[in-house]
């Protein structure tokens, strides 16, 4: 189950929080290559089963009780093992500092961290549940209660980072483009599960933007055009599907949404240097 729309609002030291989705999903299909725009957050926790996470082109193996965060623009995708499929709590957040910065160094290590990749413990698994088990039920106070849990699973997360990133005053948000938090993820999933058909136009139109400001959006915050971030989607899931020995090359070029095999086997070997077929080999 995945609750999308949250918008889960709370404050820490002066820094403002924006849940957007929690989830408890079993990983059946790979999630292909993408990343999180500026100042987001993914936090994941793997209560069961096992898999491959592929971050900024490192391999890391994916056990129960493996907890790992993505954070702003860092490339990743994970693989379940078919024979035993992961099962994921998520949690997608926003982060909005304020002017002057936070004088908390337990914060800091939370925000300055891009990618972590260990485990936490019994308890994060507890506050995952919990949080899960809140939203199901839906009783009184349930604002308040998922704001302790979420407070909570932050500051349990960054005590856990072993190297706290290095103080930073600086706010590089100026001139920045800061549109609504829901933004983000409706970019993310666009690319992510309609890679084949996304277009700028239907970008645009779930954005309620004009084509420039989707083009300007995109570039301010994941530093890709529209076509970029379209033909990255197109071919980390391309690497996927050619993995698949029954899949041949012409059926995976028209999956992606390409005019022809030769078409699709041109961007490929122009994008990751060699061809699809030796690619699959």
């Amino acid at each position: 189950m995945k609750y999308r729309n949250l918008n889960l609002n709370f404050t820490m030291d002066d820094v403002n929080f924006t849940v957007l989705s929690i989830s408890n999903e079993q990983m059946l299909e790979p999630i292909p290559r993408h990343s999180h725009s500026r100042n987001s957050y993914e936090l994941h926790y793997i209560s069961y089963g096992y898999g491959t996470l592929i971050a900024d082109d490192e391999k890391y193996k994916i056990t129960p009780g493996t907890f790992f965060m993505t954070g702003p623009q860092v490339l990743h995708e994970q693989i379940s093992d078919p024979d035993d499929p992961m099962r994921e709590y998520g949690v997608y957040l926003k982060v909005r500092l304020p002017r002057k910065g936070t004088g908390s160094r337990l914060l800091r290590s939370f925000l300055q961290q891009s990618f972590y990749f260990g485990t936490v413990g019994i308890e994060l698994y507890d506050l995952m549940k919990k949080l899960i088990g809140e939203l199901e039920q839906e009783s009184d106070g349930q604002q308040l209660m998922l704001s302790a849990l979420l407070q909570e699973l932050i500051v349990l997360i960054s005590r856990s980072y072993e190297n706290p990133a290095a103080d930073s005053s600086s706010d590089n948000t100026a001139g920045i483009y800061l549109p609504d938090d829901q933004t983000y993820l409706i970019i993310e999933e666009a690319f992510l599960y309609n890679y084949r058909d996304i277009t700028l136009d239907g970008l645009a139109k779930l954005l309620n933007l004009s084509h420039r400001q989707t083009e300007r959006l995109l570039r301010q915050h994941y530093n890709k055009t529209f076509l970029q971030k379209k033909k990255e989607a197109r071919m980390s899931a391309a690497c996927i599907l050619l993995q698949d020995s029954q899949k041949s090359v012409a059926s995976i070029a028209y999956e992606l949404g390409y005019s022809s095999p030769e078409h699709f086997t041109h961007a490929f070997k122009n994008y990751y240097h060699v061809s699809p077929s030796m690619y699959g080999k």
